[in-house]
């Protein structure tokens, strides 16, 4: 079989250097001659022997490493080849990631590769590392959805169960083992049946363990070339993995680095078995395709009584009559499997044809649902004039409360100073004894009280404009028209009680009130300088 080419006679990396290998030597016999040259020098000096200690040393580890590489290997294949195999014991000291072969693969790699649970267990109990890579960048994983043993043994699940942590991990053109699993990527055969069968293990595993967002950002990764999974799929034809991605919700949409979407490989695909006649057999003995049903019907026809008007009663011979008791049925059956696959192709093609409908329809939904949303959107804009407007008569709106309510506090304020004022004119008479009897010391103090009084209110005034800025700014996003009567209710509270009463009569004369203030409130844009005056005076 072709896995079993693939793995038949690698190259080590160590062992044997020479490539003109007799034919008669296996590689392992290979390894232990070029031991055998290498200390041909045994009866060098002694001291040069302890110069060399350490060189021994290593090369003693890689013939160690090399023969267990080799058994291996060959272990692999006869157990391929269903022949009686001895799993070989890994050497002393064992680095369970040595290379074994040109390809930079380690015995994880092969095992993996050969859908070996056992050995795969053993290498992983000595530490091997599955994140480990050949000279492709390829992982152990990666190898074993390659190759179609992992399927025919069927130990996939086992198989992934010890090497999903890489399940991320890509190669060096940018591959996951999601691309590997899609196309058999490097492998000799390509089988549609195993494909599926390692990609439905490998994507449901995948959304028992991620999330659904990383879910879809790794069915969805591309390689160096900007390609998907699904655009692989595509690409080679491979009509179960492409339902199998297209399934788990795999996006069609993303375009690669020549600007080709995986939805228009599919759609052409499609096209082009479509536009595909039934194909006409390279075989002599195929019917042709314009007389294909008259055929079948003569030979149903000499199936039953009417044998006389299909093979005349002048056939003598009894080659002649071979061939009407046994050939003519065996091209019967023949036909009938012909019909039958014309049957398949036929619904193949009726699936897809379904598929590309759902594909059309969802995408004319959103186009749809997009157009509407725009048109929801252009529907709600105001022309420029009436915007323009709104936003003036807005501010004036705003401008207008606020000097409302500035003159309101103004009001409270001005009452507030005039209780004060009348409160110490009462008691002027003790203040003023206490003032003269103090003498000049008393005249500073009041002064720098007076000072620090003025710039206490002017931090406090500025504290009210930020207030009535903010207050104004909140009423603004109350908004207008059910609402209008807590409007009126607002002026209310911020009137007079009897002002209150009769607001509706008089709101235009208090806009012209609010509007006269404005030059005052113009005049008092520095906080509090009104008010510092008359607190200076006090």
């Amino acid at each position: 079989m072709p896995v079993v080419e693939e793995y038949e006679g690698p190259e080590p990396a160590v062992g044997g250097g020479e490539e003109d290998t007799p034919d008669n030597l296996t590689v392992a016999s290979a390894s232990f001659m070029a031991e055998d040259d290498r200390f041909e020098g045994g009866h060098a000096a002694a001291g040069h022997r302890k110069r060399k200690r350490e060189e021994q040393m290593q090369d003693l580890t890689e013939q160690q490493h090399a023969v267990y590489g080799d058994e291996l290997l060959d272990y692999f294949l006869l157990s391929r080849n269903e022949q009686p195999a001895v799993k070989p014991d890994p050497p002393p000291n064992f680095q369970p990631n040595w290379l074994i072969d040109a390809e930079n693969h380690t015995a994880l790699h092969w095992a993996s590769a050969m859908g070996d649970i056992d050995v795969i267990k053993q290498l992983r109990r000595f530490s091997a590392d599955v994140s480990v890579k050949n000279i492709r960048g390829e992982t152990p994983f990666m190898r074993s959805v390659n190759f179609t043993n992992c399927y025919e043994k069927q130990s996939f699940p086992a198989v992934m169960k010890e090497l999903f942590e890489t399940v991320d991990a890509r190669d060096t053109q940018g591959c996951t083992v999601i691309h590997h699993a899609a196309i058999m990527k490097n492998g000799r055969v390509y089988s549609p049946s195993c494909s599926r069968y390692y990609l439905d293990n490998i994507l449901n595993r995948l959304q028992e363990t991620f999330e659904p967002a990383a879910f879809q950002r790794l069915l969805d990764v591309q390689d160096s070339d900007g390609n998907t999974a699904l655009h692989l799929a595509a690409q080679r034809n491979a009509r179960k993995c492409i339902r199998a991605l297209l399934g788990r919700n795999a996006s069609t949409d993303i375009a690669n680095n020549e600007g080709v979407r995986a939805e228009d490989l599919i759609m052409e695909l499609n096209a082009v078995k479509k536009d595909r006649g039934p194909q006409r057999s390279s075989s002599p003995f195929a019917p042709d395709s314009h007389k294909q049903a008259p055929s079948c019907d003569a030979f149903a026809d000499g199936g039953g009584g009417s044998k006389s008007r299909k093979w005349p009663p002048s056939f003598q011979s009894a080659a002649a009559t071979t061939v009407q008791s046994r050939i003519s049925p065996l091209i019967i059956e023949k036909f009938q499997d012909l019909a039958q696959s014309y049957d398949d192709e036929w619904r193949e093609k009726d699936l897809a044809e379904m598929e590309a409908k759902r594909l059309l329809a969802n995408t004319q939904a959103e186009l749809a649902a997009a157009h509407q949303q725009m048109a929801d959107l252009e529907a709600q804009l105001e022309p420029d004039d009436v915007a323009a407007k709104i936003i003036s008569e807005a501010n004036l709106a705003k401008h207008q409360v606020l000097s409302l309510i500035m003159h309101q506090n103004k009001l409270h304020i001005h009452q507030i100073v005039e209780t004060e004022m009348s409160r110490l004119n009462g008691d002027g008479g003790g203040g003023g004894a206490a003032a003269a009897g103090g003498g000049g010391d008393a005249q500073e103090d009041t002064y720098k009280e007076r000072l620090a009084l003025a710039r206490q209110l002017n931090h406090m005034l500025a504290e009210q404009r930020e207030a009535e800025l903010e207050y104004v700014d909140a009423l603004s996003m109350v908004g207008v028209g059910d609402k209008i009567e807590k409007y009126r209710r607002l002026l209310k509270l911020c009137l007079d009680p009897k002002d209150g009463e009769i607001l509706d009569s008089n709101l235009d004369n208090l806009i012209e009130m609010m509007e006269e203030e404005k030059d005052v409130h113009d005049m008092d844009e520095q906080p509090g300088g009104e008010r510092m005056d008359f607190a200076v005076t006090i």
